[in-house]
């Protein structure tokens, strides 16, 4: 069973069983998480920093409601592409991924910091600062980017997967060394 380990999230990548061929629906729902992943810098970071660890030109109040409507969405995707529409009824749906992301990566991330962040925020930009200065001495700033680059480092493993499982075009390629975007 394919797990990723980032600090203090686990994601389980045992999400489906290929059948013979996937269906055009399946392959959809896919894309859709797939895009949904790859496009939000708050999720993933941005592809040229292998690591993931700049911030370099995020506000981080801002790519806080980035991460929160990506839940959202998430939610939307699964009602959209229903279990009931699958080709094969032994195969695992993408919806238990979705779901697996959402209670053991999104969830745990947004409890410990959103509120936390948002009302310390809130607080701070009163005083009419700049806001990278400000966000700067946010208290606990070490440590929430440290989850939140572990949150971006799973997201980038599941991007991949999906896009190797689903025979998705590879938009973004995910390596160990700074690459550029495929266009």
């Amino acid at each position: 069973m394919p797990e990723i380990k980032k600090g203090n999230f686990t994601l389980d990548l045992k999400f489906f069983k290929l059948g013979a061929e996937l269906s055009e629906e399946d392959r959809q729902c896919a894309w859709e998480l797939y895009t949904e992943i790859i496009t939000r810098v708050a999720i993933v970071g941005k592809w040229r920093e292998p690591q993931a660890k700049s911030f370099d030109g995020e506000i981080y109040a801002e790519s806080l409601v980035s991460v929160y409507r990506f839940f959202q969405e998430c939610r939307s995707i699964m009602r959209k592409f229903p279990v009931g529409k699958l080709e094969e009824p032994d195969q695992d749906h993408l919806g238990v991924l979705i779901q697996r992301i959402l209670t053991d990566v999104f969830r745990p991330f947004l409890e410990k910091w959103q509120a936390k962040y948002r009302v310390w925020w809130d607080a701070q930009t009163k005083t009419g600062a700049d806001p990278f200065t400000l966000q700067a001495m946010f208290p606990e700033l070490d440590a929430m980017l440290e989850d939140w680059r572990n949150v971006r480092l799973i997201m980038r493993k599941v991007a991949l997967k999906l896009s190797k499982s689903y025979k998705l075009k590879p938009v973004i390629e995910t390596t160990t060394t700074a690459k550029s975007p495929v266009v």
